[in-house]
């Protein structure tokens, strides 16, 4: 008998072991690719943004940003909102709206939502949307020094409301990818540059060029804008 209760002892001992093994001693493993952590937001708020304009002016409502396109009332006719203070990112969200048309006489009729790291003479480095307003397109594009644009397609005649989102990759800085309503769209790439980690502004701007045209209603709506 006592070598039975000994035998049942040792094996209640290795069966309890066992079971501590597999419930305490299980290793977490994290899973590795760039979207396994979270990166930190930062929200820009309405009121942490200088507006400006030529004839028309930007104005908050609703929690948000309005960016109307200028009005005929002179050309050329720009309207801005833009950051009053930058940071190092590489990255920025926000819900809203590009408003648009198809009466432009050309695509430097435009509305714009990017990150720049120059607010002086606009021709630095910059990732984000633009809408050109002669054929109402939605663009990803990328900007260098030297006039490098790069350019693709995301919607056609779509003025409704989305959740949109620029990424540089973390792997390559020269890359950037674009996701609208949180689904990758594509990537754009502008081999040699760096968009990551720069000292970036958020802005939204408007520039009509030409005059005689309506853009009555036409206009960006920035809301929950988040850089990081």
């Amino acid at each position: 008998m006592s070598k039975l209760l000994k035998k049942v002892a040792r094996s209640s001992v290795t069966t309890l072991i066992a079971i501590l093994c597999l419930t305490a001693c299980k290793k977490t493993i994290k899973p590795s690719g760039e979207d396994s952590t979270t990166t930190p937001r930062a929200v820009v708020q309405p009121n942490a943004f200088k507006l400006w304009g030529t004839c028309t002016n930007p104005y908050l409502g609703s929690g948000g940003v309005i960016v109307p396109v200028g009005s005929n009332s002179c050309s050329p006719n720009y309207v801005g909102a833009q950051q009053n203070n930058g940071q190092n990112a590489n990255g920025f969200s926000f819900y809203g709206c590009f408003k648009g048309g198809t009466n432009a006489p050309n695509g430097a009729n435009e509305a714009s939502v990017f990150l720049c790291d120059n607010i002086t003479t606009w021709t630095g480095k910059e990732f984000g949307f633009t809408k050109t307003l002669n054929d109402n397109a939605l663009k990803a594009y990328l900007q260098s020094p030297g006039n490098v644009f790069i350019y693709q397609t995301l919607l056609l005649n779509d003025n409704g409301y989305h959740n949109f989102k620029a990424q540089v990759q973390s792997g390559d800085h020269s890359k950037v990818d674009f996701y609208i309503d949180d689904v990758y769209k594509l990537t754009l790439q502008n081999p040699g540059q760096n968009y990551y980690n720069n000292y970036d502004y958020f802005v939204g701007t408007t520039h009509r060029t030409d005059g005689g045209w309506s853009s009555t209603g036409q206009q960006i709506e920035m809301y929950s804008i988040n850089v990081w």
